[in-house]
C-alpha cells in the first residue's frame, strides 16, 4: 500500500504535493474544531427539539389520562402530527402494550421495537403517569435525520463542510503556491538561456544541491528515464538505483566524491537500471559549484551514456581472446604438421638420394627404397587433403552427395587396405557384423570411406598390442552404426572430451610418441554430422578405446538385406592379390592429352590389358574422332591448346554425346571436380594418375575380369641372384655428402666436420656412460642440426631420437641410438681422403669450362637439387617404356630451342604453353626432376617474370644435359603404377 501511495504521489508535481498537504491541514484543523463543539452540531439541535416535543406531549398525555379523557388527549396528538412536518405519526400505548391511540401514517404498522441506533434517532417514547403509576408511554415517529447509505453520507452537513474546506483550500493555494515556487525554486534562479542550452546537450546533466536533492535535470535526463523534468525536481539522486562498475573498490559515487571534497571527480563509470528494466552504463563528470568559503554548495554532474562502447569493448574482448586462443591452436598446429610434413619428406628426400647415389646394390634393395618412398609419400597426400578438408569444414562448405552404395564393400576395401599397416605391428584387424545390413544404404562412398579409414587408422595407431575390431549393424533409431574398438593406450575421460576439437590430441606426449595433426577426428564427426548421423567415443586409459559412428542410410525400401554370413563371405570376393591384373576384351578408348608422352604411356598400359587405344592431342581433334569413331570412353585432359577439355565435352554433350568422359587434369584444388562435373565431365581423377584406381574406374564402365599375372622369368632370377648376394653377406654401401662436391669450400666443411664427429662421438660415449644426460642431449642437439647441413642426412635423423631419449633420460635407448651413431660415423666418406673426389672435381671443371653459356653447374642453381645424372624411373620398365622416353627426350630437345626463343622474345603465353606441357609430361615418363622448375616456370611466364623465368631455364638447360638415354633391355617387366 505504501508503495503503491509513493508511486501514486511520485507521478504528482512537487506544487500539487504541497498544496495537497496544506489543505489536509485545514481539513484537520477543521475536525478538531468540530470535536471540541466549535461548530454548532445541527443534528445533535434537532434531535434535543424532538426530545422538547416529546416531552410536552407526554406531560399533557398524562393530564388527560389522570382525567380518563382520551379523546382530547387523540385530538391533542392529531393536531401535533399536522403542525410538526417531522412528526409521522403517534400513538399511545397502556402499560400492557395495548395501543389505545394511533395518529398518523399507520403507526402501528411502522413502529419498530429495536435498540438500533437508526431507529432510536427516529423514534422517542415517553411514559405517562397516572397520579403515582405509569400508566403506558407516548409513541412519537419522526422522519429520519438523514438517509441511508452513501447518498445520506454524503448530504451531511459536516461532510459537506469539510469538502468544500478541502477543495476551496487546496485549489486556494496550488495556485498561491505556483506565484511564490517561484520565487522558492532553485532551478528558477538558473537564466533560461542556460537552461535551453542544457537541454540541447546530448549527455544528460543534473544539477544537486549539497544535500543531493536534484535542482535542475536536462531533457536528456528525463527522456532517459521516461518523464518529466519537472517532476524529479526536489528528488534525492540516489534514490535512482545506481550501481558501480565491475571491480572497482569505491564506496561513495563520483558526486558524493565531489561534494565532500569541493573537487572535480572525472571518467568515473557508474551504471543504472531505467524504470523499463534496461541497465545503462555512464561516463560521469562531475564538478563542484564553489562558494566564497570554497565549500560546495551543490554540484553539476554530467552522464554520458557508454553502454554500446562497453559492449563493443566486451566483444572487442572477447574477439581477442578467441583469436589468442585460436593463434595458439594453430601455432600448435604448425609446430605439429611441421614435423608430420617432415618425417615423410626426409624418408622421400633421403631414399631418393640413396637411389641416385646407386646405393641400391640389388632390384629387391632398390623395391624396398622405391616403396618407402612411395608410402612416405601416401602418407603425405593424406597430410595435404585432410588441411584441404578441414579448410572446407571451417568454411562451412562441407558437401556430400547422395547414392547407392554397398557398405559392407566400403568396410572390406579399408579394411583390406588398412590390414598392411596392422601387419605391421603384428595386431589383428577383424570384421564382425553384428546383425543384418542393407545391400546398399544412399549416403557419399568417399566421405564414408574415410570416416573409416580415419577411425581404423587412428586405431591402429595408438595400439601396441592386441589389434582391432570393426562392427556394423542397425540402431533402434534406423541408422547404420560403425564401431570401431581397439585394445589401445585409451584416454582419460577429459581426454576424451577433447578428442573431436580441431588441432587436439590427447596430449603432447601422446603427440611426440605416435605424431599425427589432430584433423582426422574433427574431420571425421564433421563429415559424419553431414550425413545425418555422428560420431562419440567411450574410453578406458590402458584399456582401449570404442568408436562409434552413426550414419543417415536414407531410404531402404525394398532394399535386400544381407545376414552376417552373407556380409562375411562377400569380403573374398573383393580382395584383389598382387598376382592378378584386369583383362578387357577389346572395348575402344580414346585417349585424348596434349601431352605425347601421356598419351603413349595410357596407350602402353592399357593397351596391354587389352582395351583398344585411339589418341588425340586436343578438344577439336577429340570432337573429330568422337564423330567419326565408335568409342566406348573417353580419356581427356582438360587443359589443352587447340580447344581445352571444357568447350570439348560441351561441345560432344550438345551434340548428344551420351558417353563417359572421365577427366584426367593436374588441377586438384578445391572447386576443381565440381567445375569438371558441370562442363559435363562424367568423372575425375587427378595426376599423377593411379593406375590401380583407373583400371577400377575402366572396370567399371566397361566391364573387366581379374587374370593372373604372368609371372616374370627375369625377375625372379634376379631375386634369387640376390639371395645368393645376401646369403654371402652384403658390404654396407659408404655414405656420401649431399654437397657439391665441384666446390672446395664445401669438401673442406664436410671434411672438417667428420674429424669434428669423431671427437663429439666420444663426449657422446663418455657422457652416456655417466649418465650425464643433459651434456647428451646438448651433443645430440648439435648432430642433429649440422649433419643435416653438411649433406649427411642419414645422420639427423638418428640423432632426433637420440635427443628426445636423452631429454628422457632414458638411458638405455640413448645406448641403442649412439651405436646406431657410431655405425653411421664408420660408413660416412672424407671427401679429402677419397680419391673420388678428384676425379669429381675433374669431372666438375672440365664441365664448367666447356658450358661457357647460361647454363652453369649445379652449385649456381641451389634452389633445386638435382643429381649430376638423371634417369627415368620407367628406364627399368622394359622396351615399350623406353621407346615414349625416347620420343619425350626428342621433343624436349626441340621445345627447349623454342623456349628459349620466346625467352627472348619475351611471349609469355607461348613460354606459359611450354612450362605446361613439361610440368605434365616430365613426370609421366619418370623425370620427376622437372616438375618443380616447370611448374615455377609456368609461374613466372603467368606474371610475365622474363629474370626469373632466364634464371629456371638455365637450371632447366643444365638438367637436361644430365638427362641419361636408356639402353633398350627387350624384357616385359611388369608397369609402375603410378603416372
Amino acid at each position: 500500500m505504501l508503495a503503491w501511495y509513493g508511486k501514486l504521489l511520485g507521478k504528482i508535481s512537487t506544487k500539487a504535493r504541497l498544496a495537497i498537504g496544506m489543505a489536509g491541514i485545514v481539513v484537520s484543523i477543521v475536525l478538531v474544531s468540530g470535536m471540541l463543539g466549535l461548530i454548532p452540531n445541527e443534528r445533535a439541535l434537532v434531535l434535543e427539539g424532538r426530545a422538547g416535543i416529546a416531552e410536552a406531549i407526554a406531560v399533557n398525555s398524562s393530564v388527560f389520562i389522570t382525567q380518563s379523557d382520551l379523546w382530547r388527549m387523540e385530538n391533542n396528538l392529531r393536531v401535533q402530527v399536522q403542525r410538526q412536518e417531522q412528526l409521522l405519526s403517534a400513538g399511545v400505548r397502556r402499560e400492557d402494550g395495548r395501543l389505545m391511540v394511533d395518529v398518523g401514517d399507520a403507526h402501528v404498522a411502522h413502529w419498530q421495537s429495536s435498540d438500533d441506533a437508526s431507529v432510536q434517532e427516529s423514534q422517542l417514547h415517553v411514559p405517562i403517569w397516572q397520579g403515582e403509576r405509569r400508566w403506558g408511554q407516548v409513541e412519537l415517529r419522526f422522519s429520519p435525520y438523514s438517509q441511508p447509505g452513501l447518498i445520506g453520507y454524503l448530504r451531511d452537513p459536516f461532510l459537506q463542510l469539510l469538502m468544500i474546506v478541502m477543495w476551496g483550500s487546496f485549489i486556494f493555494f496550488y495556485f498561491y503556491l505556483g506565484k511564490m515556487l517561484k520565487q522558492l525554486d532553485p532551478s528558477q534562479a538558473i537564466p533560461d538561456r542556460v537552461k535551453s542550452a542544457f537541454d540541447t546537450m546530448a549527455e544528460g546533466l543534473l544539477v544537486l544541491d549539497a544535500k543531493q536533492n536534484i535542482v535542475l535535470a536536462n531533457d536528456a535526463f528525463a527522456t532517459l528515464m521516461g518523464f518529466d523534468a519537472e517532476k524529479v525536481i526536489g528528488t534525492k539522486v540516489n534514490q535512482f538505483a545506481w550501481d558501480f562498475v565491475g571491480t572497482e573498490d569505491v564506496e561513495t559515487y563520483p558526486w558524493e566524491t565531489a561534494l565532500k571534497y569541493s573537487e572535480a571527480t572525472i571518467n568515473r563509470m557508474v551504471k543504472l537500471t531505467l524504470p523499463s528494466g534496461a541497465i545503462r552504463t555512464f561516463m560521469t563528470n562531475c564538478s563542484p559549484v564553489l562558494t566564497g568559503g570554497g565549500k560546495a554548495a551543490g554540484v553539476l554532474v554530467s552522464l554520458d551514456d557508454v553502454t554500446l562502447l562497453e559492449e563493443k569493448e566486451v566483444e572487442l574482448r572477447k574477439s581477442k581472446d578467441e583469436a589468442e586462443a585460436a593463434n595458439r591452436a594453430k601455432s600448435d598446429f604448425l609446430a605439429n604438421m611441421s614435423h608430420e610434413i617432415r618425417t615423410p619428406m626426409n624418408a622421400i628426400l633421403g631414399f631418393t638420394e640413396v637411389l641416385k647415389r646407386g646405393y641400391g646394390k640389388n632390384p629387391k634393395e632398390s623395391s624396398k627404397y622405391l616403396n618407402t618412398i612411395a608410402s612416405s609419400g601416401e602418407h603425405l597426400l593424406g597430410l595435404i587433403n585432410d588441411i584441404l578438408d578441414l579448410s572446407k569444414v571451417e568454411a562451412g562448405q562441407v558437401e556430400v552427395e547422395s547414392i547407392h552404395c554397398p557398405l559392407h564393400h566400403i568396410v572390406h576395401e579399408v579394411i583390406q587396405i588398412m590390414r598392411v599397416k596392422a601387419d605391421e605391428k603384428g595386431l589383428y584387424l577383424r570384421y564382425e557384423p553384428q546383425g543384418d545390413l542393407p545391400e546398399h544404404i544412399t549416403s557419399d562412398p568417399a566421405r564414408v570411406r574415410q570416416i573409416l579409414t580415419n577411425l581404423i587408422g587412428n586405431a591402429i595407431k595408438f595400439t601396441e598390442t592386441g589389434g582391432v575390431l570393426v562392427e556394423t549393424e542397425m540402431s533402434d533409431s534406423s541408422q547404420v552404426v560403425l564401431t570401431v574398438v581397439d585394445t589401445g593406450i585409451g584416454m582419460t575421460a577429459p581426454q576424451a572430451d577433447a578428442i573431436f576439437q580441431p588441432f587436439v590430441q590427447a596430449d603432447s606426449s601422446i603427440t611426440r610418441r605416435f605424431g599425427g595433426t589432430g584433423l582426422g577426428l574433427t574431420i571425421s564427426k564433421q563429415f559424419a554430422e553431414a550425413l545425418g548421423g555422428g560420431i562419440s567415443v567411450t574410453s578406458k586409459e590402458g584399456v582401449g578405446s570404442r568408436f562409434i559412428a552413426s550414419l543417415n542410410p536414407g531410404d531402404l525400401t525394398g532394399v535386400k538385406w544381407l545376414n552376417p554370413a552373407q556380409l562375411l563371405e562377400e569380403q573374398q570376393q573383393l580382395v584383389i592379390t598382387e598376382d592378378q591384373q584386369w583383362q578387357f576384351d577389346g572395348q575402344p578408348v580414346l585417349v585424348v592429352d596434349d601431352g605425347d608422352e601421356n598419351r603413349n604411356l595410357l596407350e602402353v598400359v592399357l593397351g596391354d590389358a587389352g582395351l583398344t587405344i585411339d589418341t588425340a592431342e586436343n578438344g577439336q581433334e577429340a570432337c573429330e574422332r568422337v564423330e567419326a569413331g565408335n568409342y566406348q570412353m573417353i580419356l581427356m585432359d582438360v587443359q589443352m591448346p587447340v580447344m581445352d577439355g571444357y568447350t570439348a565435352v560441351k561441345l560432344m554433350r550438345d551434340r548428344g554425346v551420351e558417353l563417359p568422359i572421365i577427366a584426367l587434369t593436374a588441377h586438384a584444388m578445391k572447386g576443381a571436380e565440381e567445375k569438371c562435373l558441370k562442363a559435363g565431365y562424367s568423372g575425375y581423377m587427378t595426376k599423377p594418375i593411379k593406375i590401380d584406381r583407373l583400371f577400377q574406374l575402366v572396370a567399371d564402365t566397361l566391364g573387366g575380369r581379374l587374370i593372373e599375372r604372368t609371372a616374370d622369368v627375369s625377375s625372379a632370377s634376379a631375386e634369387t641372384s640376390e639371395g645368393a648376394a645376401n646369403d654371402q653377406g652384403a658390404v654396407e654401401a659408404k655414405i656420401h655428402t649431399t654437397l657439391p662436391l665441384g666446390n672446395p669450400k664445401f669438401r673442406k666443411i664436410v671434411s672438417d666436420f667428420i674429424e669434428k664427429l669423431a671427437a663429439q662421438v666420444i663426449a657422446m660415449d663418455e657422457a652416456q656412460s655417466s649418465g650425464r644426460a643433459t651434456e647428451l642431449a646438448d651433443l645430440a642437439h648439435w648432430l642433429k642440426g649440422s649433419a643435416g647441413s653438411v649433406g649427411f642426412q642419414a645422420l639427423t635423423e638418428v640423432a632426433k631420437p637420440l635427443e628426445l631419449s636423452a631429454k628422457d633420460s632414458d638411458m638405455d635407448a640413448c645406448a641403442i641410438h649412439l651405436k646406431e651413431v657410431k655405425a653411421l660415423q664408420a660408413r660416412l666418406v672424407n671427401p679429402l681422403d677419397d680419391a673420388m673426389a678428384d676425379d669429381d672435381v675433374a669431372a666438375s671443371n672440365l664441365e664448367s669450362d666447356s658450358a661457357q653459356t647460361d647454363i652453369a653447374s649445379k652449385s649456381d642453381y641451389e634452389e633445386y637439387a638435382f643429381p649430376d645424372v638423371i634417369e627415368s624411373r620407367l628406364a627399368g620398365y622394359g622396351d615399350k617404356f623406353v621407346g615414349i622416353i625416347h620420343k619425350f627426350e626428342v621433343r624436349l630437345q626441340a621445345q627447349m630451342q623454342d623456349a628459349k626463343i620466346q625467352i627472348q622474345k619475351r611471349d609469355k603465353d607461348e613460354l606459359k604453353e611450354f612450362a605446361h606441357w613439361l610440368k605434365g609430361s616430365a613426370g609421366s615418363v619418370g623425370f620427376d626432376e622437372f616438375t618443380q622448375p616447370a611448374a615455377d616456370l609456368e609461374k613466372a611466364a603467368i606474371s610475365a617474370d622474363f629474370d626469373r623465368a632466364d634464371y629456371i631455364f638455365g637450371v632447366l638447360s643444365g638438367m637436361v644435359d644430365r638427362m641419361s638415354t636408356p639402353v633398350p633391355r627387350n624384357d616385359d617387366e611388369p608397369v609402375n603404377n603410378d603416372l
